[in-house]
């Protein structure tokens, strides 16, 4: 598990990236590398705040 959580927004930003780039290149025939690298970026940063948020101990009743 600690492998996993080590290397997920890694693997999530590369998902994402090629996803977005296959998809704009049969839908639109350019690659938009930089468009959807700051997609990917954008992803991963709202992952890791939803993330975050989730695990937060903030609110936890005691």
């Amino acid at each position: 598990m600690p492998f996993t959580r080590k290397y997920i927004y890694i693997f999530c930003f590369v998902t994402m990236f090629l996803f977005k780039t296959i998809w704009n290149y049969f839908r639109h025939g350019n690659w938009a590398l930089l468009e959807n690298s700051l997609f990917a970026l954008f992803f991963v940063f709202f992952y890791a705040f939803i993330n975050w948020a989730w695990d937060s101990k903030k609110y936890e009743k005691k």
